[in-house]
């Protein structure tokens, strides 16, 4: 699975994801999407973070983070409580859930825990959300309509502000697996952001993209055969866009990572995760090496783990170059509940 990375790089994220993850994340429930396992009721965290100067380059995360603060399921996995503790007070949301004869949530519906306000209501479909509308002081400020295929992937979302004005637009192709294979993003006025197409020929290991302009003139374009990159090339003298950073997972809980330029070049690393058990939930380790191996960062963790294989308390040790010894970035200890079963 390829991962893309924005030009604008975020610091432990990434920002593009292929849209076969979309689909998988659409199957999981809440409490799973913030890697927690079993009937979690509450959580409760608190986070200590060092004055270690340290930082990754883009691609896949390091030092993980925290998903849920403060948050609230209910008996299904539902999430009903959202944010995090500021100066003792907690700052989040709120949301109520619609459910219908099955127990289906069929609406959810966010206030903010401190006004009351509704900052937003979803209403949902058996894929997922299929309209968003966000609030700011009562007043509608953006909505959002999802379109699914018949296999449960998100193929189209259209976003208008509150005078029902399109924002932007996005719509995709994908295979029945959910492998994106083309997309376009369009800005207010129908305005063409972004295209891109994307092939994969698993017969062959063969991953093909290539994005256009306005024009439909090739801007950037790379070839992947058997996880290792091929050939790219990128209009000379343009600055970063999207696709110039991508990751490939080459097996063996490893990525290969590029970084490349406009004059055709390409910057090679690997990025190697040891896990504490075979369901890949808890890092013991993550490793960012050149392409000769020397090792460029690290983190490292320590946990303490309850009976349904959460962390309860957690170190995460850094190295980097500039540092020259691993120390202690980021302490966390978290009170879990459960519902009883």
């Amino acid at each position: 699975m390829r991962l893309l990375r924005h030009a604008v790089t975020l610091p432990v994220l990434f920002s593009g994801l292929c849209l076969s993850a979309l689909g998988q994340q659409q199957s999981l429930t809440d409490v799973q999407r913030v890697d927690l396992a079993g009937p979690v009721k509450s959580v409760s965290t608190e986070t200590t973070r060092t004055d270690v100067v340290w930082s990754q380059p883009g691609g896949p995360t390091l030092a993980i983070p925290i998903w849920c603060q403060e948050c609230e399921f209910d008996p299904n996995g539902n999430r009903t409580k959202f944010g995090q503790m500021i100066d003792g007070r907690f700052q989040g949301e709120i949301i109520h859930l619609l459910l219908d004869g099955q127990g289906h949530v069929t609406e959810r519906i966010a206030e903010d825990a401190s006004t009351g306000e509704t900052t937003r209501r979803e209403i949902v479909g058996p894929f997922g959300n299929t309209e968003e509308f966000h609030y700011r002081n009562g007043e509608l400020q953006s909505h959002v309509i999802f379109t699914y295929d018949p296999y449960g992937h998100r193929i189209d979302w259209l976003t208008s502000d509150g005078a029902g004005n399109q924002q932007g637009r996005t719509v995709v192709n994908t295979d029945k697996d959910g492998n994106h294979t083309e997309q376009w993003d369009w800005g207010k006025e129908g305005e063409l952001l972004l295209h891109v197409r994307q092939t994969v020929d698993p017969k062959t290991q063969t991953e093909q993209f290539t994005s256009f302009d306005a024009s439909g003139g090739i801007k950037l374009t790379w070839t992947v055969k058997d996880g290792k990159l091929s050939s790219y090339w990128q209009l000379p003298g343009s600055p970063s866009q999207y696709g110039d950073g991508f990751s490939e997972n080459i097996g063996n809980d490893t990525f290969a990572t590029y970084n490349c330029h406009s004059d055709g070049t390409c910057e090679r690393a690997r990025i190697h995760y040891v896990y504490l058990d075979a369901k890949r939930r808890n890092p013991q380790s993550v490793e960012w090496r050149d392409e000769s191996g020397e090792l460029l960062c690290g983190a490292y963790y320590e946990y303490e783990i309850d009976a349904h294989r959460n962390w309860t308390h957690r170190v995460i040790w850094v190295w980097s170059r500039s540092l020259g010894e691993r120390k202690v970035y980021e302490i966390d200890s978290r009170t879990i509940s459960y519902w009883p079963q």
